[in-house]
């Protein structure tokens, strides 16, 4: 009798998460992210550990600078050796081993072969633009990625109802064509 019981609480408790995993996605995702903060993230092995910190504070770069199209296109574009040059031309300014990498590729005339941190489905748009003239700060939507001495791509964020539920609290549209158009 004890096993039917204990078996009825577990059918019971895993019918109740799946519902609730179901109807209650991103209050749900929040949970899990909060309790278990270290999936909230994932590093993202590049060829250069490239330090966000150390570019923000110390050089005072805003993150248009190395990210040059995201006030205008679908995607914000990747940093390479023409924008480094400035700075890591020689080992003067590059002191530390990341940044004599950099340099090494400035000296080869060769493009860092970055990975993309973030890539959405094509059927997906993604318009920087209209977010930064909201106002909507960066670290929104990439987290600890602008705030971070290592690459690290942001999971706990990118996932349509976590979007959506961005979108209505700020009152923004949610309709499906404003994300969803070709």
């Amino acid at each position: 009798m004890k096993k039917i019981g204990l078996v009825a609480v577990i059918v019971l408790v895993l019918l109740s998460v799946t519902v609730a995993w179901h109807r209650f996605r991103v209050p749900m995702k929040s949970l899990i992210f909060s309790i278990f903060p270290i999936l909230r993230s994932e590093p993202v092995d590049q060829p250069i550990r490239f330090d966000h910190i150390h570019h923000k504070e110390v050089a005072r770069l805003n993150c248009f600078f190395c990210h040059p199209y995201v006030r205008e296109h679908r995607v914000a574009g990747i940093p390479n050796i023409e924008l480094c040059r400035a700075c890591h031309s020689t080992d003067a300014i590059s002191r530390r081993p990341e940044a004599l990498k950099v340099v090494e590729y400035v000296k080869a005339g060769r493009k860092i072969p970055w990975k993309r941190m973030y890539l959405l489905p094509e059927f997906v748009v993604f318009p920087h633009w209209i977010h930064i003239e909201n106002k909507i700060d960066c670290s929104t939507c990439h987290g600890v990625t602008g705030t971070s001495d290592i690459p690290v791509r942001m999971v706990d964020r990118m996932y349509m109802e976590w979007c959506v539920d961005c979108h209505q609290k700020r009152g923004a549209a949610t309709d499906c064509y404003g994300c969803h158009s070709s």
